[in-house]
């Protein structure tokens, strides 16, 4: 019987022996029986060039991700400086808007609200001393007018408690005075003295006396009630003190310094009665000078000095000194720079101090006026000077940086111009809305002898609620001066009252600078992709030119080869052997520091990357087959380089050439860090060097700037290794 054609018998012409019982004849069939065999229809779709990079592109997520940034970086850049209607020009100064901090949401939300944080700031809480509650504690505990009241929130105080540092309200306490161990055999003394006096002492007319020299022994510092000692660091040893009239003498030109002991080096131990020894017998120096055997009486050119011997053993040693305190008879000019003393509302600053904290401060002022606070002023020669254990109260606390500069102030002069810009509805600087925001009148007239505001006529009312003024203002808060008008003041008047700084500055909302503000008031957020935008242009335009120059020259050298290869090889040798530093250095000094300047030395030596690349590449293609089929059917150089070679390694060298603008904006950013910058334009690098000294107080002013060159860094190394890919020829039509 004729088998079917689907049947295929193959097991049984095999012999018994290798047949298979788990296999049957059913698992054989002919797979094409009695067909026609056919070509199968292509489904893949054609496609061009660049469709493919595309796809290929697509593939590398990083570098979508990369691709991304980039184009939000770009658009930004574009975008903010042109709708954002802060001044960020070179020479701009925002008064009133310095150092705001970043701020997205209200001040309170503990994020992003443009408040700062002061931890530990020393504090006076002896404006109520009779306080008990924490209430009267906290009562005009902050006299010091570098911070708003309204504009602190969140306060937190200590405890009294000690510290080692000098503190603007510290009371009490040791200065600690220690001998430096660099101090020269020849140096006799390490000294905390007075600055040099000139002022005639004649101890026969008028007497220096020294009412209080208080030192202590570590030991017994223990013993003081309610204190706890803090242990000295274990390199310094405790050294004995002394206290010094030092006279300066010529011996030709020769200075000579004299050393007079007024009191003998040594560490006191009435700790109980402070100092009870020399409280009760103050140390005159004429009489010390006397004991001494010492007959001079007069001095033209001295100082006084509390002293450390020097033990020559190149040893730390410290003196712990609570107080040193003059007298002065005889001599006003002398008392001046010796003595603290109040004459009336002036307060001296001497040269005594009564409590640790007060030697280690400059001068300071308690108004305009310049009212000196009784604060000490001693130098130290030879030697440190430290704190130790001072008493002092401190606060914690938020402070909210707009209501501080542009919140409710109180302005002891408003300009009369500005008042009547607002009681006019046209549109002027100070009155960008056009509308009448206030009724206004004040007039003066000549009565009794003298100028004074016309209480019938004055009128001020606030009709909007755009207007700076936060409240009506009354004729107390006119000053009506005795001279009356004149040229430079045709009203003869002077306003104060209170007003609100953002309507002031033509705002009717507190605004919100989502980067902050710098030293200048410039907008930050503005400023940094201002910045970006020149520094993207400049990296652009120079890597544009660098890459078809160094195209060029790498395609030549690398196609011919030869004494042409040799010849442009060398010269590219000698000019990269100069640093692009010196290159951009020399350019700036002689075409100043201009965008032509700059864009100028970064593409006298930027091309030479490229070139080297370019010439790499056309040496590995230019013996490849197809090339020499081409070259034997008669393609020209130009053909041959443009046609077959270039876009095999067009991949390597557009990597390179990606690559390239962020180098050329690292490299500006360098050179502008260094003090080389844009003198007229902004850029990244001349933001972060201008910010540079505010990276301790205010680190948002360098951090913003740059995360965005890390962005762009990292976005372009990303999308640079994605273009390589894409842009492959030999990997074009490869699946995943």
């Amino acid at each position: 019987m004729k088998k079917k054609n689907d049947e295929f018998e193959l097991l049984n012409n095999l012999p018994e022996a290798a047949r298979d019982p788990e296999i049957s004849q059913d698992d054989f069939k002919l797979v094409t029986t009695d067909k026609t065999i056919h070509e199968q229809k292509f489904q893949t779709k054609p496609t061009t060039f660049f469709k493919d990079c595309l796809r290929r592109f697509r593939k590398n997520k990083s570098s979508v991700v990369a691709a991304c940034i980039l184009g939000v970086l770009l658009l930004l850049a574009i975008v903010i400086p042109a709708v954002s209607p802060y001044d960020v020009s070179a020479d701009a100064s925002n008064t009133g808007f310095e150092y705001l901090e970043p701020k997205l949401f209200n001040a309170g939300t503990g994020f992003w609200d443009g408040t700062r944080q002061y931890k530990d700031y020393s504090v006076d809480v002896s404006a109520n001393p009779n306080a008990t509650t924490e209430e009267e504690k906290q009562k005009d505990w902050w006299p010091n007018e570098t911070f708003v009241r309204n504009a602190i929130s969140k306060k937190k105080f200590s405890d009294e408690q000690y510290t080692d540092s000098v503190t603007d309200f510290g009371k009490d306490g040791f200065v600690r005075h220690s001998m430096l161990k660099t101090i020269r055999d020849t140096d006799e003394y390490a000294e905390l003295r007075t600055q040099e006096i000139t002022d005639l002492l004649d101890l026969n007319t008028m007497s220096v006396t020294l009412t209080k020299f208080d030192t202590y022994d570590l030991d017994k510092v223990n013993l003081l009630p309610n204190e706890k000692a803090q242990p000295i660091e274990s390199d310094y040893s405790l050294a004995e003190v002394g206290f010094h009239l030092v006279s300066i003498d010529l011996d030709g030109d020769k200075e000579v310094k004299t050393y007079y002991e007024i009191v003998a080096p040594k560490v006191v131990h009435s700790i109980g009665s402070e100092i009870a020894s020399l409280k009760e017998d103050a140390v005159d120096v004429k009489t010390a000078l006397e004991n001494a055997g010492i007959t001079r009486k007069d001095f033209s050119r001295y100082y006084f000095a509390a002293t450390i011997k020097n033990n020559k053993e190149h040893k730390n040693e410290s003196s712990l000194i609570r107080s040193l305190t003059f007298d002065v008879t005889g001599n006003d000019e002398l008392k001046a720079k010796l003595c603290d003393y109040k004459d009336g509302e002036k307060v001296n600053n001497g040269c005594s101090f009564t409590d640790a904290t007060a030697s280690g401060r400059e001068p300071y002022y308690l108004d305009e006026a310049k009212t000196k606070l009784n604060y000490a002023y001693l130098i130290s020669e030879k030697a440190s000077r430290q704190m130790y254990m001072s008493k002092a109260y401190f606060v914690s606390f938020t402070y909210d940086t707009y209501e501080a500069k542009l919140g409710t102030k109180s302005m002891k002069r408003i300009a009369y111009s500005d008042l009547r810009a607002w009681s006019k509805a046209v549109k002027s600087k100070s009155n960008p809305w056009g509308v009448k925001l206030l009724r206004f009148n004040i007039e003066t007239e000549y009565v009794g002898g003298k100028y004074v505001v016309n209480e019938a006529t004055f009128d001020c009312k606030i009709l909007d609620e755009r207007c700076p003024l936060a409240k009506d203002l009354t004729i107390d808060d006119i000053y009506v001066y005795p001279s009356g008008p004149t040229d430079s003041n045709p009203y003869g008047i002077d306003i104060s009252g209170y007003v609100t700084m953002y309507k002031y500055y033509g705002y009717e909302t507190m605004p919100k600078f989502l980067l902050g503000t710098d030293k200048n008031g410039k907008d930050m957020l503005k400023y940094v992709f201002d910045g970006l935008r020149w520094s993207l242009f400049l990296g652009i335009i120079s890597s544009a030119v660098c890459f078809i120059f160094g195209l060029i020259w790498g395609a030549i050298c690398g196609y011919f080869g030869g004494n042409v290869d040799l010849i442009m090889e060398r010269f590219t040798d000698i000019l990269s052997g100069i640093p692009w530093i010196v290159v951009m250095t020399l350019v700036i000094i002689h075409l100043g520091s201009t965008f032509f300047s700059f864009a100028l030395a970064l593409c006298l030596t930027g091309w030479i990357g490229t070139a080297a690349t370019t010439r790499t590449q056309f040496y590995r293609f230019r013996g490849r087959e197809y090339v020499l089929a081409s070259r034997t059917l008669g393609a020209s150089d130009a053909r041959l380089i443009a046609k077959h070679i270039l876009p095999n390694a067009m991949g390597t060298i557009i990597t390179s050439a990606v690559l390239m603008i962020p180098s050329v904006i690292f490299s500006e950013a360098t050179i502008s860090y260094l003090g080389l910058g844009f003198k007229n334009l902004s850029s990244l690098g001349v933001i972060l060097s201008n910010n540079q000294p505010e990276l301790k107080q205010y680190p948002y002013l360098l951090i913003f700037p740059a995360v965005i060159i890390a962005l762009l860094m990292i976005s372009f190394n990303l999308f640079g290794n994605g273009l390589r890919d894409a842009v492959n020829p030999s990997l074009k039509g490869e699946d995943e």
